[in-house]
């Protein structure tokens, strides 16, 4: 089966989670016999080994203004073009399988159905209803959409909505978020798989706790600042807080490094973030938004490395702390994770919430894969091919 799949930053796993997304995904089924090409709204910095990337945009909108202001003028336009048609046409595709949508916009979906390709989409944030993508305010406060500004897009990129016949999100709660956006598709819930880390399986945490960590994007909507106001009440306590991550609160970050209220250390990635998941005894994830994914790939990469979590039960969240074991729930404020950390240093509440942790399943990530087979057969409407994974 030849399948598209299409994503605004296309498999750059150097820039966020949806990519990371789409690189298991074509990886995955790449190594089940699957043709696949990635389509990409701007330029990648990585691509998978293997699987031609074609690219829509010479320029990304994170280093051209006038790129963003295009992104929003497309959404609002939604126009499908020549580039969209010739992109499906190169690619051949059985079915397209779209997933983030700035720049690009929706089009897609009609580019696809006047092709007579079918479409399954994956939600990963809130894009379509919210130019921001996250349904709050640049500081972390909720935004309720605008009737006019946001709701003349949206409604903009809902009309080619009836071309999907699938939609699928990580969550119940970003399905419901979204319900009636799709008038036709048929939903499913997809929740990332809990698979081994790559590599050694770091040693237990330390008893009694002592470092917490958090990993991620350096913005508001994560809950960074919560983190900075916390550290100086924890390093009181004897505590260490360690924060890895970039983003546009980086400069706080470091500033608060240099008062030795906590450890800064940067973008990690690869080995070194291994190092960094082995070297903290708990994760923290104090999101102020709704997080889409339930759970989101840092819980799933946290309980891998057998750390208990603490994060806000909100959005995906909620589900993750309700379905998961290792999971706790900390009230979104400096004093809520300070309250929450304070929870865990009894011996007995350590004990038990290391024994929470879910083990890992070796088997996690093919099942996986199986589910989105049987979604892309029965886009098809016929049954998902047996393609054995290669050893």
């Amino acid at each position: 089966m030849r399948v598209l799949l299409v994503s605004a930053h296309g498999a750059d796993t150097s820039y966020g989670g949806a990519e990371r997304y789409v690189s298991d995904l074509a990886l995955g089924l790449r190594d089940r016999g699957y043709e696949l090409r990635i389509l990409s709204a701007f330029p990648p910095r990585e691509t998978p080994e293997g699987i031609e990337t074609a690219v829509l945009h010479a320029t990304d909108w994170r280093t051209s203004g006038t790129r963003r202001l295009r992104n929003h003028l497309g959404d609002v336009l939604s126009v499908p073009g020549p580039a969209l048609r010739r992109a499906i046409a190169d690619a051949r595709p059985d079915l397209v399988h779209t997933n983030n949508l700035p720049g690009i916009s929706s089009a897609v979906w009609e580019s696809a159905r006047q092709a007579g390709v079918p479409v399954v989409h994956t939600l990963h944030d809130y894009h379509l209803l919210c130019p921001r993508t996250t349904l709050v305010r640049r500081d972390g406060a909720p935004c309720r959409p605008h009737p006019l500004l946001c709701g003349v897009r949206t409604s903009r990129l809902r009309r080619f909505a009836g071309a999907v016949s699938h939609v699928v999100a990580g969550s119940e709660h970003l399905l419901r978020v979204h319900r009636g956006f799709f008038p036709r598709a048929t939903e499913a819930v997809v929740r990332l798989p809990l698979a081994p880390l790559d590599g050694a399986a770091p040693e237990p945490p330390a008893a009694p706790l002592r470092t917490m960590g958090y990993i991620g994007g350096l913005a508001p909507t994560k809950g960074v600042r919560l983190l900075v106001e916390a550290a100086p009440a924890l390093a009181r306590q004897g505590l260490t807080l360690r924060v890895a991550g970039d983003g546009p609160l980086r400069p706080e970050l470091a500033a608060a490094a240099a008062r030795g209220s906590l450890v800064y250390d940067g973008f990690l990635d690869g080995s070194r973030k291994l190092d960094f998941l082995a070297a903290c005894d708990v994760g923290l994830v104090p999101s102020l938004w709704d997080e889409p994914s339930g759970p989101p790939y840092v819980v799933c990469e946290w309980l891998a490395a057998g750390r208990p979590v603490l994060a806000t039960p909100r959005g995906g969240l909620a589900e993750a702390v309700e379905l998961l074991g290792g999971v706790f729930p900390l009230e979104p404020t400096a004093e809520g994770i300070v309250s929450a950390v304070a929870g865990l240093r009894d011996e007995a509440a350590w004990r038990a919430a290391l024994a929470a942790v879910p083990q890992p399943d070796d088997d996690a990530f093919e099942r996986w894969l199986d589910e989105y087979e049987r979604l892309y057969g029965a886009a098809l409407g016929t049954p998902a091919p047996a393609v054995e994974a290669s050893a």
